[in-house]
C-alpha cells in the first residue's frame, strides 16, 4: 500500500512538472509578443521586464541545446547535431532590434536621477545597438606641426572614468604646453586632468585644452608649480624620507633632463617634468642558521640581506660594507659587490636576478663574514651599520644590533 502511494505521488509531480513546462512560454513565443506589442503603450519597467524574461528563457534553451549538442557529437548523430545548432543559432536572432533601442534611449534620457541611471544600464547589458561613446581628442595644430589623436572608451553609462592628466601623456611638450584640462569645447577647461567623472550615457566628446608653460610635479614631495612666465625658476624638492636623493627634473615627452637648475631654459611652448629621486630600502638583514639575538662566539658566521630601490631612477655600480664598532668583533669579509637594480625591483645580496617581489637572503654565497670574540660576555650587544654605495657616491645607511648569546 505505501508503495502504491509513492508511486501516485510521483505520478502527480512529474504531472504537475510537465504542466509548468507547457505552461512557460518559448523563448521564440516570448520574442514574438513583444515584437507584436506596440512600445508607446507601455512603462519602462513593463518592457524591461519582459526582456528579463525573455533573456532568461534564452539562456535556460541555449544551456539544453548545447547538451543536445554535445550528446549528439558523442553519439555521431548528426541529425540531432544539426537540430541543436540550429536551434542556438534560432535563439542568437532574439535580441532587441535597433528601433527598440532607439526609442527607449529616448525615454531613458527623460527620466531623473537615479532612475535614469539605472536603465541607462539596463539598456546597455540588453541592447547590442547602445554602446555610448567618450572620445578624447588630444589633437592639436601650430605654426610648421600637427598632432591628430583620439581615444575612444565604451563602460556602462554611470560608471566612473578617469581622465588623462598630463604625466600619462607622451606628446611633445615644447610643441604642445601643458595639458590645462579637458573640455566640452575646444577653448573651455571643462574637466580638470585627471580629474574622475561619470560616463555619459549618449556619444561625447572632450577636447584636450593646452597652456603654454612649464609644470613641475613631485608627488613625493607635494611639489607641483606651474609657471607661465618666460623666466622660470626650477624648484628644488624636499622629501621628508631621508632615504631619498633629488636627481633632478624630466620630461619624458622630450628627453629634457635638469640636473642644474641655474641652466634651464623654457623651450617652446614648455615643459612638465616630474621629479626624479634615487631610493634604496635595505631590509631584513640575516644572520645566516643563526637567531641574531643569540650569536655564538669564536664561529665564522655569514650574513646577508634584501634591498629594494624604491625611486625612480635606476641604480648601478652598487656595493655594500659592514662595520663594527664593537672590540669583540672581527668582519673577516667586509664588502661585497651587488650590481645594479632597475626602479621598483628588489633583490638580496646573492640573488641571481632582480624581482618585483620581496626575496629571501639563501646561501652563504656573496656574504658578509665575521666572527665574535670568545671572551664576549653573553647579552653584550654588538652594533653594526651597513651602508650600500652607488656608482655617483650616493650612500644609504642602515644600523642594527645583535646580541651575544
Amino acid at each position: 500500500m505505501k508503495r502504491i502511494r509513492v508511486v501516485v505521488l510521483m505520478t502527480i509531480m512529474l504531472t504537475v512538472g510537465m504542466i509548468a513546462v507547457a505552461a512557460t512560454p518559448t523563448a521564440e513565443e516570448q520574442y514574438a509578443t513583444i515584437q507584436s506589442k506596440d512600445l508607446s503603450s507601455q512603462s519602462l519597467e513593463e518592457i524591461s521586464k519582459s526582456y528579463d524574461k525573455l533573456n532568461e528563457a534564452i539562456a535556460n534553451e541555449a544551456e539544453q541545446a548545447r547538451k543536445r549538442l554535445y550528446e549528439a557529437r558523442s553519439k555521431g548523430d548528426k541529425e540531432a547535431y544539426y537540430e541543436a545548432r540550429e536551434h542556438l543559432s534560432l535563439l542568437s536572432t532574439y535580441r532587441m532590434d535597433q528601433r527598440t533601442s532607439d526609442y527607449l534611449l529616448e525615454q531613458v534620457l527623460g527620466l531623473d536621477e537615479p532612475k535614469k541611471s539605472e536603465y541607462a544600464a539596463w539598456l546597455y547589458e540588453h541592447s547590442p545597438y547602445y554602446r555610448p561613446t567618450l572620445t578624447l581628442d588630444f589633437s592639436s595644430e601650430g605654426e610648421n606641426y600637427r598632432y591628430s589623436y583620439r581615444q575612444q572608451i565604451r563602460k556602462i553609462p554611470g560608471s566612473e572614468v578617469v581622465l588623462p592628466s598630463s604625466g600619462q601623456m607622451r606628446m611633445n611638450s615644447a610643441r604642445l604646453g601643458v595639458l590645462a584640462g579637458w573640455g566640452v569645447t575646444p577653448d573651455e577647461v571643462t574637466y580638470q586632468a585627471g580629474e574622475t567623472i561619470k560616463m555619459s550615457n549618449t556619444n561625447q566628446t572632450l577636447y584636450a585644452i593646452y597652456q603654454e608653460g612649464v609644470r613641475f610635479v613631485d608627488p613625493l614631495s607635494g611639489t607641483d608649480v606651474f609657471i607661465e612666465s618666460e623666466d622660470v625658476e626650477v624648484p628644488t624638492p624636499v622629501a621628508d624620507d631621508v632615504s631619498a636623493i633629488f636627481a633632478g627634473w624630466y620630461d619624458k615627452s622630450t628627453g629634457t633632463l635638469i640636473t642644474d637648475p641655474s641652466s634651464y631654459e623654457k623651450v617652446g611652448k614648455g615643459g612638465y617634468f616630474e621629479a626624479l629621486w634615487k631610493q634604496l630600502a635595505i631590509e631584513d638583514i640575516t644572520v645566516l642558521y643563526y637567531d641574531k639575538d643569540a650569536l655564538p662566539t669564536n664561529t665564522q658566521m655569514s650574513m646577508g640581506f634584501s634591498y629594494a630601490n624604491t625611486g625612480t631612477v635606476d641604480l648601478a655600480g652598487l656595493r655594500a660594507t659592514l662595520s663594527s664598532e664593537s672590540e669583540y668583533v672581527r668582519i673577516l669579509s667586509d664588502e661585497i659587490y651587488l650590481g645594479s637594480l632597475d626602479a621598483g625591483l628588489m633583490s638580496t645580496n646573492n640573488s641571481r636576478w632582480a624581482t618585483s617581489d620581496k626575496q629571501q637572503v639563501r646561501g652563504e654565497n656573496n656574504t658578509f663574514r665575521f666572527v665574535i670574540a670568545s671572551d664576549a660576555p653573553s647579552g653584550t650587544v654588538i652594533p653594526f651599520t651597513l651602508q650600500v654605495k652607488n656608482d655617483k657616491g650616493d650612500t644609504w645607511t642602515q644600523h642594527f644590533e645583535s646580541v651575544v648569546r
